[in-house]
């Protein structure tokens, strides 16, 4: 397949009967938000959800859509990890009663996957429920976090404990904003791209091995677009098969469980998302070829990859606290961890024989 960013706005349909929506892909659609989001607005109270910095970047924007006849305000969270508390959510949940909001009211959630995951869950609670829009700005929640409708906040024992699956209206993918990105904050997102290499699509993973610089400079346009729209059919596509998580959606986790373990003992300080997550695909790897299911071939093939992409040093991990947190991990089912492992590069699969001595041995490789 053939892909010109030249061309006309893709679109990635997401199948959920009368929940179904569009994923629009294409340089400059943070340019026509007034257009796109026509069809939702009858004239009620708009939010933006946002983050200081990302304002300060698209006010433009923003402004466009309050000359175009919008009527909006816009909420600020923090730029951290710190927003996914239901402190945070009381907070805007209170912001949009005095500003005015109805069951009728749009949030549009503006950023990165904190903010599409604080925005979600807020729309999913607020009245009940209210209609909101994803427009991610970071790599990771363009491929990843803004698809699907899983919106939540963290609490201590764990990440996204509490939380909906709740679908937005619309996800609108603008490649553009990704210019704005630092180097460290792209290596993590890709972690969400390569993922998608490893648990279906072998193609992606070889764009990795052959174009792995490239990919990382985010400065050839048609295999930004390529990346991203595969990556966004692949979501879709699982998502659309199992929106409740019953099944093959949990494959999405490959990489997750041990990788929320790494953040939460973090405090999710001092480590992205996407970078954990690169950890626990290398234990995640490393518990399938000890298990027999990765060949070894395959095996080194695949944290050869891995280490190419540049990660901050994890530190000192107690391996018992890590079973601690994964013990509390939500894959867990009726007393059974579900883990994701490898058959071979580009199929995964549902795993319930994984012991906490799996785990800690599987520790060695990500240090």
């Amino acid at each position: 397949m053939s892909y010109n960013p030249a061309q006309s706005i893709q679109s990635v349909p997401l199948a959920l009967a009368e929940d179904s929506y569009d994923i629009k892909i294409g340089f400059d659609l943070r340019h026509q938000l007034h257009e796109l989001f026509r069809p939702w607005n009858q004239g009620q109270q708009w939010i933006v959800l946002t983050q200081q910095a990302i304002f300060d970047l698209y006010a433009a924007e923003i402004d466009a859509l309050r000359t175009s006849g919008y009527k909006l305000d816009v909420i600020l969270v923090p730029g951290d990890e710190s927003a996914k508390h239901i402190g945070e959510a009381e907070k805007v949940w209170s912001k949009m009663v005095d500003l005015g909001c109805d069951r009728s009211s749009v949030l549009v959630a503006l950023g990165g996957g904190v903010v599409g995951d604080l925005g979600g869950f807020v729309a999913a609670t607020y009245m009940r429920g209210i209609p909101f829009i994803q427009v991610p700005t970071t790599l990771l929640a363009m491929i990843d976090s803004a698809i699907g409708g899983k919106t939540a906040v963290n609490l201590a024992a764990g990440k996204n404990l509490v939380g909906a699956i709740y679908q937005p209206k619309t996800v609108l993918v603008d490649p553009g904003f990704l210019a704005t990105l630092p180097r460290r904050n792209v290596i993590s997102s890709l972690a969400e791209a390569i993922k998608y290499g490893f648990i279906r699509d072998r193609s992606i993973f070889d764009l990795f091995v052959d174009r792995f610089d490239d990919l990382i400079k985010l400065d050839d346009k048609s295999l930004l677009t390529e990346i991203l729209t595969k990556s966004c059919r692949i979501k879709a596509q699982i998502v659309s098969n199992d929106q409740f998580e019953n099944g093959e959606r949990r494959l999405l986790n490959y990489g997750h469980t041990i990788g929320h373990a790494f953040e939460n003992l973090r405090a999710y300080q001092g480590l992205y998302h996407g970078e954990a997550v690169l950890y626990g695909m290398r234990c995640a790897n490393h518990i399938s070829w000890q298990k027999g299911l990765l060949d070894t071939q395959a095996y080194e093939a695949a944290q050869k990859v891995l280490a190419k992409f540049e990660l901050p040093d994890l530190g000192d991990i107690d391996p018992q606290q890590v079973i601690d947190v994964v013990a509390h991990d939500k894959k867990n089912i009726n007393g059974k961890l579900n883990f994701i492992l490898l058959n071979e590069i580009g199929e995964a699969t549902i795993s319930t024989d994984v012991t906490p001595q799996d785990i800690i041995d599987s520790l060695a490789v990500a240090a």
